[in-house]
């Protein structure tokens, strides 16, 4: 990979992650609104669909071209970040998010049992570091970590399914980023607006043609592109070095539900914090130090 293209994937990750950790704020606004049940994040979600649909037009051939590897890819994924954002609606912002980044442990653990990858000394370290920060975030009553609600069960499991989609894009990738972009926003859409149809109440008009004024820049402007580059920046980069970068996503969530809201976050939350984004960097600092280390070692031989 020539640098050029590696920095560009790695600035596009950094943005996705802060974009991703402001994404509960427009859902909880909408909330704010009167759009009541799972309404927020699928409003959100069609919104951005029909801004995509025209390009979902233009690359209709490579849609079709990437088959149902490229769509089931998708589905997970986009379902993942919905029933994410959805998390948000049913519990406090620092237990999904903290919840949601154990998926490192799910990661190393599936790679392990299904695909046979080796369990290195940095996963068993990372998996450590992840519970023990999962248990003083949520408190000495949570032991062990385990969800409290429906919320944080929500955020728990699109971890799981954030893995398992990432692992079937990267195992035998069938299209561009670009193209799972698209999947992964029509995808969740689908998913997200068909669970609000049924669960139900239909929110009132009048609220929803209030809040499209700051909705739809508000996604054309930075939810899809962010969307958009944290796909991209995936599809590129190393695992481990995504994870590192992606820990913007917690850094915004937790400034801005400092700011936004009245939740608690007291010494234990943010020592959590620090253990699960540590625990997420942990491969990705090794590989980082090992090659280092590698490279001087080459050097001294020369």
């Amino acid at each position: 990979m020539n640098n050029g293209k590696e920095l560009r994937a790695k600035i596009a990750t950094l943005f996705g992650g802060a974009v991703w950790g402001a994404f509960w704020v427009p859902v909880r606004w909408l909330e704010a609104a009167g759009i009541a049940g799972i309404w927020p994040v699928a409003l959100l979600y069609g919104v951005g669909a029909l801004a995509l649909l025209p390009l979902a037009a233009w690359r209709w051939r490579q849609l079709r071209a990437g088959g149902w590897r490229l769509h089931l890819a998708g589905l997970m994924l986009g379902s993942a970040m919905a029933v994410y954002a959805t998390a948000f609606l049913f519990t406090e912002v620092v237990p999904a998010v903290l919840l949601y980044y154990l998926s490192p442990v799910w990661g190393f653990l599936l790679a392990w049992l299904v695909l046979g990858d080796r369990m290195t000394p940095p996963r068993w370290a990372a998996l450590v570091l992840a519970l023990a920060g999962a248990a003083l975030a949520l408190g000495p009553e949570s032991w062990p970590p385990m969800p409290r609600n429906i919320g944080d069960w929500m955020a728990l499991s699109s971890g799981m399914l954030w893995v398992l989609g990432s692992m079937l894009m990267l195992a035998r990738p069938v299209a561009g980023s670009l193209d799972y972009g698209i999947s992964f926003f029509l995808w969740g859409a689908f998913v997200m607006c068909l669970a609000a149809v049924i669960v139900g109440p239909l929110p009132e008009a009048g609220a929803v043609t209030g809040a499209l004024p700051w909705l739809v820049p508000l996604v054309i402007v930075l939810v899809l592109p962010g969307c958009m580059a944290a796909i991209h920046g995936a599809s590129v980069l190393n695992p481990g070095l995504v994870g590192i970068l992606f820990m913007a996503e917690i850094g915004v969530s937790l400034v801005l539900a400092w700011h936004l809201t009245d939740e608690h976050i007291g010494m234990p939350q943010l020592a959590g914090v620090a253990l699960i984004a540590l625990a997420g960097a942990a491969e990705g600092l090794w590989s980082i130090g090992r090659g280092r280390v590698l490279r001087r070692r080459a050097r001294q031989l020369e």
